[in-house]
C-alpha cells in the first residue's frame, strides 16, 4: 500500500463505489479498476527489481491473478471469530460507535470494509508457503491497512476543506478548535501507517529474508528460521523451515499490527471512528454552509473586478496616446 501509487490510483476510481453497501457494490467495477491500478504499479516494481527469469514471470503470474473479493463479515467479526476463547471483541459496550467503523449491527457492510484481496489459483509449489491460513492472515492485514490508509485519505480531504476556510476571516477564529483536532487526527493516522509499514512489516519482510537466505535461526524467539544443518554440517533448507520462518513472520506481524489484542483493536476502532465521524461532519458543515461556493463566487468577483480595472486602465492609457498624437498633429 505505501510503495508504489496503487491505492492512489485505485480509490480515486473506486472510492465511490466502495462507499455503497455490499448489496449495492458493482463488482465487476471493482475488478476492474483493480486490475487497472496493480498493473501498472506491480510492473514498475518488478522492473525494479533483479529478479531472475523465473522469478519474473512468478511475480508477474501472480500479480496478474490477484482478484478483488468481499468478505461476508466484518473485520471486528472475524476478529471475534479468530479469539472467540478469549472472549472476543464485546460488541455491545456503552456510549461507544467501535462497531460502526467496521460494519455496525444496523447496517450492512460497505464496499471499504468489505473489500480483501485473493488469488485466484496459487501456483505450485508457491501454494505450499501461501496455504488457506496464510492467505487469511495477508487478508487480515491487508483489510486493516487498507482502512487505516482510507481513513488518512478522508483526513487529508478534510484538510483540503480546512485551507480554504482559512481564507474567511470571520470563520477562522471560530474554527481554529476544529483545525486544532483535526491536525492531530492526522498526525495520529499517518504515524500509525508509518508505524505499521516501516517499523513492523518492512524490518520484519526483511528479517525473515535474511533468515531464509541464511538457513539460519537465532537463538530464543527472535528469529525467523532455524538452524538446518545436520550431523554433516549441510545447511539444506527443507519447506518445513521455509515454513516455519513464514508462519513466524506472519505472527509477529499481526501481533505488532494490534490484530491479535481486542483490547487495542477496540480502542484503535474507536478512535478511526471519531476520525471519520469528524471528518463527515465537516463534509457536511462544508456543504450546508456552500463555503466552496462561496469561495468561488468571490473568485470570480474579483477576477471580474480586476478585468474590469485593466479594461480602465487600458482606455486610459489609449486616450492619452489618442490625446498625444494629436497635439503633436496640431504643432
Amino acid at each position: 500500500l505505501d510503495q508504489g501509487d496503487f491505492f492512489v490510483h485505485f480509490l480515486d476510481m473506486a472510492e465511490t463505489e466502495l462507499l455503497k453497501e455490499m448489496t449495492e457494490v458493482s463488482r465487476g467495477r471493482v475488478q476492474n479498476w483493480l486490475s487497472m491500478s496493480v498493473q501498472p504499479s506491480g510492473g514498475g516494481a518488478i522492473r525494479a527489481s533483479n529478479l531472475t527469469g523465473e522469478t519474473f514471470s512468478m511475480e508477474r503470474y501472480m500479480a496478474s491473478s490477484l482478484q478483488a473479493s468481499f468478505a461476508t463479515e466484518s473485520l471486528v467479526d472475524r476478529l471475534d471469530d479468530l479469539y472467540a476463547t478469549s472472549g472476543g471483541i464485546r460488541t455491545q459496550e456503552a456510549r461507544t460507535p467501535s462497531r460502526h467503523l467496521y460494519g455496525a449491527m444496523n447496517r450492512g457492510l460497505t464496499g471499504i470494509e468489505a473489500l480483501t484481496l485473493d488469488f485466484q489459483y496459487v501456483p505450485f509449489p508457491v501454494s505450499l508457503i501461501l496455504s488457506h491460513r496464510a492467505v487469511s492472515s495477508y487478508q487480515l492485514l491487508f483489510r486493516h491497512l487498507f482502512f487505516v490508509k482510507h481513513v488518512e485519505r478522508r483526513l487529508v480531504g478534510t484538510w483540503l476543506d480546512h485551507q480554504s476556510m482559512k481564507e474567511f476571516q470571520s470563520l477562522r477564529k471560530s474554527l481554529c478548535p476544529t483545525f486544532g483536532l483535526r491536525q492531530r487526527m492526522l498526525h495520529f493516522i499517518q504515524n500509525l501507517v508509518y508505524y505499521m509499514m516501516f517499523e513492523v512489516i518492512e524490518p520484519n519482510w526483511q528479517m525473515m529474508e535474511n533468515s531464509i537466505s541464511s538457513g539460519k535461526k537465532k537463538s530464543g524467539n527472535s528469529g525467523f528460521g532455524f538452524s538446518t544443518a545436520d550431523d554433516e554440517g549441510n545447511n539444506d533448507q527443507t519447506v518445513d523451515d521455509i515454513l516455519s520462518m513464514h508462519n513466524e513472520f506472519l505472527r509477529r506481524t499481526l501481533k505488532d499490527c494490534l490484530l491479535t489484542n481486542g483490547d487495542l483493536i477496540r480502542t484503535l476502532t474507536k478512535l478511526m471512528t471519531t476520525c471519520l465521524l469528524f471528518s463527515d461532519q465537516m463534509n457536511l458543515f462544508v456543504e450546508t454552509t456552500q463555503i466552496n461556493e462561496e469561495r468561488d463566487r468571490i473568485a470570480k468577483e474579483e477576477r471580474h473586478k480586476r478585468q474590469q480595472n485593466i479594461t480602465i486602465v487600458s482606455k486610459r492609457s489609449r486616450l492619452r496616446k489618442t490625446a498625444k498624437a494629436e497635439a503633436a498633429a496640431r504643432k
